[in-house]
C-alpha cells in the first residue's frame, strides 16, 4: 500500500561522505574520487511534508485509437506494426495524456494495451564520474528499449568540471559499435552508433556554477540545455525522460529559459512532458526546479544509495542479492568474455548508483515509465508535494524498492552480455514475453471475482514457463491483501475488495528455464468502482 511516508536527509560535505551516484571514492581505472570541497558544510534537505502516498484517482486509461493503416479498430489500441500505435490517456495514479505510439509494438505490447506499444524517450544528463561510466555501459546495452534523445555532460558537487574533454562517452559508444551487429541478432532496435554519437552534447560544466542556480550561472545557454528545449517543444508527445546522473543545472537552465524566454503555451507543452529521475540533489539545479517549476514531475531519489552505490556489498541488502554485485559476479558475467563493450567497465563490483534512473524505462514489462510511483526496477516513489516524489517503502523497508528486483535484473543484464558475444540468436537466451488476455486496466464492483489468464504469454526460445500472480500491495492504494486463487498457474483469479474508488495492481511474473533464467511481466490495475 501507498503509505504516507516523509524523508529528511542531511548530509555534510566533510571528510569521507561516500557520494552515492556521483559519489567520491576513487575506482581504480577511472575518473571520480576526488571528493567534496574541503570545508564545504553544506547540507541538503529532501524532506517535505508527508503525503497521501500515492494516486487516489480511479479512472482508468483510456484508449482513443489504433494505428492508422495497420488494420486495428478504435477501440483496439496500438498494433504490433509501424508508428501511431495507439493513444493512452489515464486519469489517476499520476498517468499522462495523449502519448503516441511509437515505432513499433515492442515486446508485451497488445491489443487494448498501447503503453507497451511505444518506447519511452530519454536524456541522460551524466558528469562522467566512474560509476557514470560503468552506468553508460548498461544503459547502451540497454539502447534498443527507449529512443534515445540525448546524452548531456554536465557537472556535479562532486565532478567540478565535468569530464567532456576526456572524450569518454564517445569512446564507449565506439566500444559498443563493435558489439552491435551481434546485438541485432537478438534485438533489431539497436540504435547506430553515428545517432547516439549526434545527440552527445556538452551542457554546464563550470565549476563556480555548482552552488549556483538559475538565472545565476556564469554559464548560460549551452548545447544541451538547447537539446533539452528542443526535445521538449518537438512534435512528438511522448513524455521526455531526463535523469540526472549528476547536478541537474543544464536541466534546470532549460526550464528557466523555457519559462522566461518563451511562450506560456510553449512552457506548458515543456514541462507536461518531462520527467525527471534525480540521483540526489547533486548541485543546486535539482532544488531550483522544485521550488520553481512546480507542474514538472521530478523525483529525488535517496535509498538506492546503499544498494546500488559504493556501498552495496555493506549496505542493508539481503546476502542472496549482494552475491549479483560481487567482483565474481562482474567479472564471469560483464568484464571477461562478453567483447569490448563489457571489458571497458572500469569499477571492480557492481556499483552503479546511477543506473536506478533509468531503469523503469526497460520493457520488462511493468511499465514504470507510465508512472514512476507503480515501481518497478527503478524504485518505487511516492509523492510528498505536488509533483516532487521522494522514495516510498516495501513492507516498510524504503531500500526493499530497490534491492528486491536486483536478481532478475542482473540475470538479464548478464543475458544481454551474453548477446554480445553470441552470434546467433539460438546461442544465447531472451526474455519470455509474459502477456495477460484482455485489457492490463480495467473497473470492477467490490465483491466480483476477477479472472486473470495468461494463456497468450510465448518465450522467443520455446524455454518452459512458470508463472506467478501477485498483488504488488505497496504500489496499491487499496489497504486490502487479496488473496489470489492458482496464483502459480496461467490462469488465476481473485475477489476484488469493498474500497470503492481505490486500485489492486496485480503482477504476472513470468519466468523461463534458460540460462541465466530470464523474467517478464505484465501489470494488471483494477480500479474498483
Amino acid at each position: 500500500m501507498n503509505a504516507p511516508h516523509a524523508l529528511k536527509v542531511s548530509f555534510s560535505l566533510g571528510l569521507g561522505l561516500l557520494a552515492a551516484g556521483c559519489g567520491n571514492q576513487a575506482e581504480p581505472g577511472g575518473v571520480g574520487g576526488n571528493g567534496p570541497t574541503a570545508g564545504a558544510g553544506a547540507s541538503v534537505s529532501t524532506g517535505g511534508t508527508s503525503g497521501s502516498g500515492g494516486a487516489s484517482g480511479s479512472g482508468g486509461s483510456t484508449v482513443i485509437g489504433g494505428s492508422s493503416g495497420s488494420g486495428g479498430s478504435a477501440a483496439m489500441g496500438g498494433s504490433s506494426a509501424g508508428a501511431g500505435a495507439g493513444v493512452a490517456g489515464a486519469s489517476g495514479s499520476g498517468g499522462f495524456v495523449g502519448v503516441a505510439g511509437g515505432s513499433g509494438a515492442g515486446v508485451g505490447g497488445s491489443a487494448g494495451n498501447p503503453a507497451s506499444s511505444y518506447k519511452p524517450r530519454i536524456i541522460v544528463t551524466t558528469d562522467g564520474e566512474v560509476d557514470d561510466r560503468s552506468s553508460m555501459v548498461r544503459f547502451l546495452m540497454y539502447a534498443s528499449d527507449y529512443d534515445v534523445a540525448g546524452i548531456v555532460q554536465v557537472n556535479s558537487r562532486y565532478q567540478r568540471t565535468g569530464h567532456s574533454r576526456d572524450m569518454w562517452v564517445e569512446t564507449v559508444i565506439g566500444h559498443y559499435e563493435r558489439v552491435l551487429p551481434n546485438l541485432r541478432k537478438h534485438h533489431p532496435d539497436y540504435p547506430d552508433g553515428a545517432r547516439l554519437r549526434a545527440v552527445v552534447k556538452v551542457g554546464h560544466e563550470v565549476a563556480g556554477d555548482r552552488e549556483k542556480s538559475p538565472p545565476d550561472y556564469s554559464t548560460k545557454d549551452t548545447p544541451g540545455s538547447q537539446l533539452i528545449i528542443d526535445t521538449l517543444l518537438d512534435d512528438d508527445p511522448r513524455p521526455v525522460h531526463v535523469p540526472s546522473w549528476g547536478g541537474a543545472n543544464t536541466t534546470a537552465w532549460a526550464l528557466y529559459k523555457l519559462k522566461t524566454a518563451y511562450t506560456m503555451a510553449e512552457y506548458d507543452k515543456a514541462v507536461a512532458k518531462i520527467r525527471i529521475y534525480c540521483i540526489w540533489y547533486q548541485d543546486r539545479g535539482g532544488q531550483w526546479i522544485e521550488d520553481n517549476i512546480p507542474e514538472a514531475k521530478i523525483y529525488e531519489a535517496y535509498m538506492w544509495d546503499n544498494v546500488w552505490d559504493y556501498q552495496s556489498l555493506t549496505g542493508p541488502s539481503p546476502a542472496d542479492v549482494k552475491t549479483y554485485m560481487t567482483s565474481q559476479w562482474l567479472n564471469a558475467n560483464v568484464k571477461s568474455g562478453h567483447g569490448p563493450l563489457g571489458a571497458y567497465t572500469p569499477q571492480s563490483f557492481i556499483s552503479e548508483g546511477d543506473t536506478p534512473s533509468f531503469l523503469p524505462l526497460i520493457n520488462n514489462g511493468l511499465d514504470q515509465h507510465l508512472d514512476y510511483t507503480w515501481g518497478g526496477w527503478g524504485g518505487r516513489p511516492i509523492h510528498d508535494d505536488g509533483n516532487h516524489m521522494t522514495d516510498g517503502a516495501d513492507d516498510g523497508n524504503d531500500n526493499k524498492p530497490f534491492w528486491r528486483w536486483i536478481p532478475m535484473l542482473q540475470n538479464d543484464f548478464a543475458a544481454r552480455m551474453d548477446w554480445s558475444v553470441a552470434a546467433t540468436f539460438e546461442a544465447a537466451n531472451h526474455p519470455p514475453v509474459a502477456k495477460v488476455m484482455g485489457s492490463l486496466r480495467r473497473t470492477a464492483a467490490d465483491g466480483e471475482t476477477m479472472t486473470l489468464d495468461a494463456t497468450p504469454t510465448t518465450d522467443p526460445d520455446g524455454d518452459t514457463l512458470t508463472y506467478s500472480w501477485w498483488q504488488y500491495y505497496d504500489a496499491d492504494s487499496a489497504a486490502a491483501k487479496v488473496v489470489i486463487t492458482n496464483s502459480q498457474t496461467k490462469t488465476a483469479s481473485f475477489v476484488v475488495p469493498s474500497e470503492p474508488g481505490k486500485q489492486v495492481h496485480v503482477l504476472l511474473e513470468v519466468t523461463d528455464n534458460g540460462t541465466p533464467p530470464l523474467k517478464h511481466f505484465q501489470r494488471v490495475i483494477v480500479d474498483i468502482r
